[in-house]
Parts: C-alpha cells; structure tokens; sequence
C-alpha cells in the first residue's frame, strides 16, 4: 500500500514539475506572440521566412513556430502554433510536417552547449541538426503531397476553445488559462504512460533492439549504452553521461562526435513525439518517420566523419582543449 502511495505522489510531482516548466515556457511565449499578432510581426516575419518554409510545402506564417522552435524549445514552438491557428488553415500533414522539423531541431542554444561542453563544435553540431531538421521537412512534404495523405484540417477535439482574431484580451487571458488547464491532464495522462513503459521495462527493450543501429553510424560498442539513454530520454541525460565518460577517457574522439550528433537529432524518442501528437502531429512523421530518417542521415554521416583525417576532424568538428577547460 505504502509503495502505491509513493507511486502516484511520485506521478502527481513529475506532471505538476512538468506542467509548471511548460507553463514557463509557454506563457510568456504566448504573450509575445498576442502582442506581436497585433502589430503585423506574424507577417513581416513570415515574408523573410517564406522561401524556407515554401521548401517544406508549409505556409509562411508558420515561419514564426519554427524560429521560436529553433531559438527556445518544442513548447514555445507549440504555444506559438496554438495562438496562430486563426490566422492561417493548417492540415495535419502541415502540423506533422512543421512539428516534426521542431523536433530535431529545436533550443539550439541551449542544448548545444551541451555537445560544446562535451568538446565538439557549436556551429558543427547546430547546422547539423538545422540541415537534418529542414531536409526532413522536405522528404515528409513529398511523401505526404504525392500520396494526398493526412491533408484534412487539423482538429484539436480537447482544446476547450477555439482561438479567434477577435478576442479581447481579457477572452485571450480566460481561454489561455483553459488551455493551459487542459494540457495538465494531457501531461498527467503521459506521465502515467511513461510510468508504466519504465514499469514493464520496455525503455529496456527498446534500447536493446535498437543498440544494433548505431554500428551503422560508426558507433562503437563502449558508447552505445549512453547513446541510447540520449536517445530516449533527452540530450541532457545522454550529453551530461558522455561528458563524464570523455572527461575519464573512456571513450574516442569520433565516438563523442557520433553519439552526441546522433542524439542532436534524435533524442527524446519517446516522451517528445507524445507531446506533439497530442498537438495534431501524425505519428508517421513525429516517430516512425523522424527515426528512419535521422539512422539513414546519421550512417551518411557517421561514414563521413571516420574518413575525415584526424587534422581536420579536429580543426572542425572537436576540440579537445577546450573540452578539458569546459569541464574541468
């Protein structure tokens, strides 16, 4: 009895951690976005990001999802899709799509400085996960238009209002709180989910079926346990493993680069798609999809990088030096 009561106090601190660390990062998010709708910024900033979102298939004003996306994090990116939805007509093969991108490459300076502390090259890890990010983005574009899949209006059936151009402020504030009062449950209801995958040790399983993968990608065998903790549960628990293991020499140069490139692109397997299905995005794109995709980018790359001469790997893409200072 005792051990069930400590469970669920353990889910009701997680959801309510969580949903106050969204709460955060959305509001605030939202607020500018509110203030922005009312002086044009969507349009201006959808004009200069329109040639990048056109080559995805998606609509200009969605430029604004993506820069908060890349700058902030996923929740920012969701708060500013949410308050955008009365401005322009979005099907779900457009959420998928522009989501999906957001997923790979999202809060890059933040969580770059993660592989940066571990040794490797800010530029080098943050262009790759922008170009991984956009050229995704193409391929699902493509995929979805040449077959005419998902392209119904997107339907968001537990949001508990509708946004509208014409609300006053204080209408934004009252559906805003709803909206944020909603999303409690949606995170209590993952949390109990995440709970009972850790519970019945499929985490495990997955990190044991998909550990072969990563031999495609020049991974050795000494990184893969911590390159599947990244890829599961998110770059700070990976990142924050493989900078301990490169601090004590455990692990190769190439081997450092690989793994964080690989969890650059593809962390979060589980929780994040979650979050985003819950937003509209298809789980052929947010899951499926973005992993087959970034294993095929990632054995491209892996192959490149262990033909790269040992001078310009390390002029390029790692430098030990600053390694030794960062964490020392």
């Amino acid at each position: 009895m005792n051990s069930y009561i400590a469970a669920c106090q353990k889910i009701a601190k997680d959801s309510v951690g969580l949903f106050w660390i969204m709460v955060k990062t959305m509001v605030p998010v939202m607020i500018f976005v509110r203030i922005g709708m009312e002086f044009g910024l969507v349009d201006y900033l959808g004009v200069a990001l329109e040639p990048l979102m056109g080559l995805m298939g998606l609509p200009a004003a969605t430029g604004l999802v993506l820069a908060v996306g890349l700058l902030v994090g996923t929740y920012s990116a969701v708060a500013v899709m949410i308050s955008i939805l009365p401005l322009v007509a979005l099907s779900v093969a457009d959420v998928t799509v522009l989501l999906s991108v957001v997923l790979i490459a999202h809060a890059l300076p933040l969580e770059q400085s993660i592989s940066r502390r571990a040794g490797i090259s800010f530029i080098f890890s943050s262009g790759l996960r922008f170009v991984v990010g956009i050229a995704y983005g193409m391929v699902l574009n493509l995929f979805y238009s040449a077959g005419g899949w998902l392209q119904q209006p997107i339907e968001l059936s537990w949001l508990p209002y509708t946004p509208t151009i014409e609300e006053t402020w204080l209408e934004w504030s009252y559906s805003s709180a709803s909206l944020l009062f909603s999303m409690f449950w949606i995170i209590l209801g993952l949390i109990i989910f995440l709970k009972l995958l850790e519970l019945l040790k499929v985490t495990d399983l997955l990190g044991w079926l998909l550990s072969p993968l990563l031999r495609i990608m020049g991974i050795s065998k000494a990184a893969t346990p911590i390159t599947m903790v990244g890829v599961l549960l998110g770059l700070s628990y990976g990142g924050g493993l493989i900078i301990k293991e490169a601090q004590e020499g455990k692990l190769s140069s190439r081997d450092v680069v690989l793994s964080l490139s690989f969890m650059g692109i593809c962390h979060g397997l589980i929780e994040d798609p979650l979050v985003m299905m819950a937003f509209g995005a298809h789980w052929s794109g947010a899951l499926v999809g973005r992993f087959v995709f970034c294993v095929a980018a990632m054995a491209l790359i892996g192959r490149l990088i262990q033909m790269m001469p040992e001078d310009a790997f390390n002029r390029f893409l790692y430098r030990p030096a600053k390694t030794a200072k960062a964490v020392g």
